[in-house]
């Protein structure tokens, strides 16, 4: 009976030894995938704190961009209102009853036979502006801005060409200037 206990005694511990093998085979399987688990994290986190700070210096880099884009668009948007205040301006003064008296005058005649330096009034216009004046203004605003047109206006506008062309030319001008500011406006809110 002793000896039946005996080995009832081993077995029970053979099992439990058995048991507890099985135990540390798995224990140590979970501690390998911890550890595994741990060391690709940390990676993992090494990578996402390397792509935060590629991160932040993009978004500082496009926070600049941005700033400089909306200057630029800011001294385009004063210029382009600028310019449409001198071809406003422009056609204020070729469309005067008294522009249209003198260009009517000019027409029938090649020959110029007197200069006035007298102020032209008409209305609420009271502006001196010869032929020369305008030309020299137009051709300032076409050198500063850069716009070949308004070349061509000031040309017209000096030699006395038909009064209506240069109207016509100014109003050209004007839808072109339009349609770019409505590009521009486009292209500003893509």
């Amino acid at each position: 009976q002793k000896q039946k206990a005996f080995e009832t005694f081993i077995a029970t511990k053979k099992a439990e030894l058995t048991t507890l093998q099985a135990t540390l085979q798995k224990q140590e399987i979970t501690v390998g995938e911890k550890n595994k688990l741990r060391s690709d994290s940390r990676s993992e986190r090494d990578n996402t704190m390397a792509q935060l700070k590629a991160d932040e210096v993009f978004f500082e880099d496009t926070k600049v961009s941005c700033k400089d884009v909306a200057i630029v668009w800011n001294e385009r948007s004063r210029l382009r209102t600028e310019e449409l205040q001198g071809i406003l301006l422009a056609i204020k003064i070729l469309s005067s009853d008294v522009s249209k008296e003198i260009f009517k005058r000019a027409s029938t005649t090649f020959v110029q036979l007197q200069v006035s330096h007298q102020p032209v009034h008409s209305g609420s216009f009271r502006h001196v502006q010869t032929k020369q004046q305008i030309f020299m203004q137009l051709s300032k605003l076409a050198s500063k801005y850069g716009i070949a047109a308004l070349d061509q206006v000031s040309a017209a506008a000096l030699s006395g060409s038909a009064f209506h062309k240069v109207i016509t030319t100014i109003n050209n001008m004007i839808v072109h200037i339009r349609k770019e500011e409505a590009s521009d406006i486009a292209h500003r809110d893509r």
